[in-house]
């Protein structure tokens, strides 16, 4: 008799421990899925912004070369140009004239009908012809701006693309192309300034998928690809379901590297931005939770095996269960409490750990001391007794805090014992929270600066808007940072946009709003404004303090300006129409002299000069 109940208290000792591991396992590998869906479904997110906000950045700059090209043919169609342009000093002021407002150009030319490339009076080039280029033969036969492939230069001997349109004379006869070439350094340089990884990559690719320029974040020739069309099958596949925007994930054919890469069409051109981001170092962090989280519960069924066998041996029932109690109770990693009307009847060491106190302080206690202020007592209270009397139990991740007010969070679930009394767990996830925390923070935020970022701006403007407060948009572009950037190097350059993000955030008032498009543009949102004068006023002080000298490397100072353009609220104003109000009278404003500031009203009413 005793034999068979020992082997029934064995076959149920091992079945029992098999239930256990599975459910420990199920459990952990939910959880582990659960937080790597979340991680990847923000790394997704972060690295489609970022394909968003850099198409945008050169969508820009492309339509700025448009304009100026449309500018010249226009201008060309409506006047008379006798003998060669090189002669003629008209022409030559006219690209001059625009050259100046496309500086991140390499150069800006035209041809005659044939292609020769009439060089100008500033130039010592031979004279060479681009009429066996294929954007030479499609300019000709279109209105529109044409977008070349990629293409060593004649002139420049380096990768570029060449935005080109047709110079028509006034009885309708082709003259000849204008055309602007475009370096792939500068998508390089542009890439660099806004990477965020050692893996993560960036690149510009045609629509045909050739490569223009890419700028990786680990060490590899940056001209690597350029003009090829190396691209994988994800790719085809995601252009295939949505030509505009989309994202993949897979290995890149030309480093070997996985990445999660996004991309983004520029609206109105053949070419599209892609950013990836290396799911190796993203996904460190979930790979070490998860390596613990499995340790975990690997110690976890040990522990319950060799309980189970102890129990087995001692076949004692009051022993077994005072076993199993302790090897739950008295862990180091779980906080338990037992509870009777919102009182503490018994804590383990754990949960004694994680408050910072001792078991006297604790015994008979309001819960209120896990809290950190009233509110939190009152509302988690009411939804977790309405829990536990409607259903028996009660799960929620909130905030503890500790006997030296340090707030931590716990993943809590309680059990109704009784009409009285509940037992509680408490896991601690403080880390867990933190690093989404920096991920959020990472996808508001610019990672030069730490300034609000062109989503966190665009979501702080609507939810202004919403309280029907009169606002401004107050847009910011630097005068004079590209020359620290050519004659001092990107790094004094990133000094300057970190010293002047510190300035305009002192000069701003308490609740506004400050942040860095890219480059150097930057915007700040006033809130709360009484009269479109308190803008103007804390724009002049802004303007005083980006003027002041910047010390950088071995004692050289710089000096940079800024023209500044306002946009304040009316009704029925939007985001985007503030937005772009606030960019058109900042052009405004670098067409007047630069070093101003030009109010949007004053544009409509034309009392900029």
């Amino acid at each position: 008799m005793t034999s068979l109940r020992s082997h029934t208290l064995l076959r149920r000792i091992v079945l029992g421990n098999l239930v256990v591991a599975a459910l420990l396992c199920f459990a952990t590998w939910f959880s582990m899925h659960a937080n790597y869906r979340a991680d990847m479904d923000l790394g997704i997110a972060v690295t489609r912004h970022q394909a968003r906000s850099l198409s945008l950045e050169l969508a820009a700059e492309v339509r700025l070369v448009d304009n100026a090209l449309s500018s010249i043919a226009n201008r060309y169609r409506t006047r008379s140009f006798e003998g060669l342009p090189t002669a003629n000093l008209a022409l030559y002021e006219m690209l001059q004239e625009q050259r100046a407002l496309i500086p991140f150009v390499t150069a800006l030319r035209t041809t005659d009908s044939k292609g020769e490339v009439l060089i100008t009076p500033s130039e010592i080039d031979e004279p060479f012809s681009v009429g066996d280029r294929d954007y030479f033969a499609q300019a000709r036969t279109t209105d529109q701006m044409v977008v070349s492939e990629p293409l060593v230069s004649h002139s420049f001997g380096k990768w570029s693309i060449v935005l080109a349109r047709r110079l028509l004379s006034e009885d309708g006869s082709f003259q000849g192309i204008v055309y602007a070439i475009v370096a792939s350094e500068h998508f390089h340089d542009l890439f660099q300034r806004q990477s965020f990884g050692s893996s993560s990559a960036m690149a510009l690719r045609t629509d045909q998928a050739l490569l223009v320029a890419r700028y990786p974040g680990a060490s590899q020739d940056a001209e690597t690809g350029i003009g090829k069309a190396t691209v994988s099958p994800e790719y085809h596949r995601a252009i295939a379901r949505d030509r505009e925007e989309g994202w993949y994930i897979t290995p890149t054919l030309l480093d070997g590297v996985e990445r999660i890469t996004a991309y983004q069409r520029l609206q109105g051109y053949p070419l599209t931005v892609f950013t990836g981001l290396g799911t190796e170092a993203y996904m460190a962090m979930w790979r070490a939770s998860a390596w613990r989280a499995w340790a975990l519960t690997g110690l976890c069924i040990l522990l319950i095996a060799l309980g189970s066998v102890a129990l087995y041996r001692l076949q004692q029932r009051e022993h077994r269960i005072r076993k199993e109690q302790e090897l739950v109770i008295n862990n180091d990693l779980i906080g338990m409490a037992r509870l009777r009307e919102r009182r503490i009847v018994w804590t383990n060491p754990a949960l004694r750990r994680l408050l910072k106190q001792p078991a006297s302080a604790l015994h008979g206690a309001s819960t209120r001391m896990f809290y950190p202020d009233d509110a939190s007592y009152r509302l988690i209270g009411e939804k977790a007794y309405a829990s536990l009397l409607a259903r028996g139990k009660f799960h929620k991740q909130f905030q503890l805090q500790a006997s030296d007010g340090k707030r931590f969070w716990v993943d809590a679930s309680g059990t109704l014992l009784n009409a009285d009394e509940s037992l509680w767990i408490f896991v601690d996830i403080d880390a867990l929270k933190q690093g989404e925390q920096a991920a959020t923070h990472l996808a508001n935020h610019d990672a030069l600066t730490g300034l609000a970022n062109r989503r966190a701006l665009e979501d702080t403007l609507t939810q202004e808007l919403t309280s029907g407060q009169m606002v401004a948009v107050c847009f910011m572009d630097l005068d004079g940072f590209k020359q620290v950037n050519d004659t001092q190097g990107h790094d004094a350059g990133d000094e300057v946009l970190r010293v002047v993000s510190a300035r305009l955030t002192a000069q701003a008032r308490a609740g506004d709003c400050v942040a860095r498009l890219g480059g150097d543009e930057f915007v700040v949102l006033l809130a709360n404004l009484h009269t479109p004068g308190e803008a103007l006023s804390v724009m002049q002080r802004c303007m005083d303090a980006v003027r002041q000298p910047i010390a950088l490397h071995e004692g050289i100072m710089a000096q940079v300006g800024i023209s500044i353009g306002i946009s304040v609220s009316t009704a029925g104003s939007s985001t985007a129409t503030l937005l772009q109000s606030a960019d058109e009278a900042m052009y405004a404003a670098k067409h007047a002299g630069k070093g101003r500031i030009v109010q949007h009203a004053d544009l409509q009413q034309g009392a900029v000069s």
